[in-house]
């Protein structure tokens, strides 16, 4: 086999003709050097396409369309690795990396449970995510991840395995976060705003929603009313939405058992 040299060395004999075709049959040959050489020559448009089918190859490890939840390792390590090497220098890796921790402690908290190599790998990539950060010479990509990252580790009903023990001290070794007020906050709060709750609300068919929004119990009105700039958070009774009444501006709440 000739080395990378040795290849320079011979394409530069050939005619542009011959790259052309020589070129088109990598690409056609093999998908990694097909998205590398996308990225090449489409640059930003060609990486978001290739982030998005990675992250719906992700997510359907877990929620397949048909049949059982596969959680293959190897399978979410390659997805991780390819989009790694391609979209080095940009923000993509990181983004896919946070996406699957989203996606894994959303099926965690819904089945309570998940095959040990998978937990072990999440926590990994969790402990990853904390590393890049404190990596970073600035706050900026904290500021920008840092609710969803806090989100992560706040979603109940994740202990199997010791996943939770494990994000939550992955979490507090962060060097950006205030540690004492963030544990007060995590004391204090009933509920976590998360990935986990707005993906499970937004699954919920639209017209049931609509009649969650707009049958909410108002104390102050002394009757129902129309929740509005409200959020969804996630505690052991099901999905709650906290927001403020549409005719009088009181706050208010809805819970959504499971």
């Amino acid at each position: 086999m000739l080395t990378p040299t040795q290849i320079k060395r011979q394409l530069k004999e050939c005619s542009k003709d011959e790259l052309i075709q020589l070129l088109y049959e990598v690409v056609k040959a093999n998908k990694d050097a097909q998205a590398y050489i996308s990225v090449k020559l489409q640059g930003e448009p060609a990486l978001l396409e290739i982030l998005n089918a990675s992250k719906e190859q992700i997510y359907k490890e877990f929620y397949p369309t048909r049949g059982f939840p596969k959680l293959r390792v190897a399978k979410v390590k390659q997805v991780l690795s390819d989009l790694k090497t391609i979209g080095k220098g940009t923000i993509l890796p990181f983004e896919l990396l946070v996406y699957f921790c989203e996606v894994a402690v959303e099926y965690i908290h819904e089945q309570g449970d998940i095959f040990e190599d998978m937990g072990d790998r999440f926590t990994d990539a969790y402990e990853e995510v904390v590393q890049i950060l404190n990596n970073e010479k600035t706050p900026d990509l904290f500021e920008q991840y840092k609710d969803r990252v806090q989100a992560i580790v706040n979603t109940p009903g994740c202990d199997c395995w010791g996943i939770h023990d494990s994000l939550n001290g992955s979490y507090f070794d962060l060097k950006w976060i205030d540690h004492d007020k963030d544990q007060d906050d995590i004391a204090n709060a009933s509920g976590v705003i998360s990935y986990a709750a707005m993906s499970k609300w937004l699954k919920i068919p639209e017209d049931i929603r609509q009649k969650y929004i707009s049958n909410v119990w108002c104390g102050r009105c002394l009757g129902a009313t129309t929740i509005k700039d409200f959020t969804a958070q996630l505690d052991n009774h099901g999905i709650i939405l906290q927001g403020i009444c549409s005719n009088c501006g009181h706050q208010v709440a809805r819970v959504i058992e499971k």
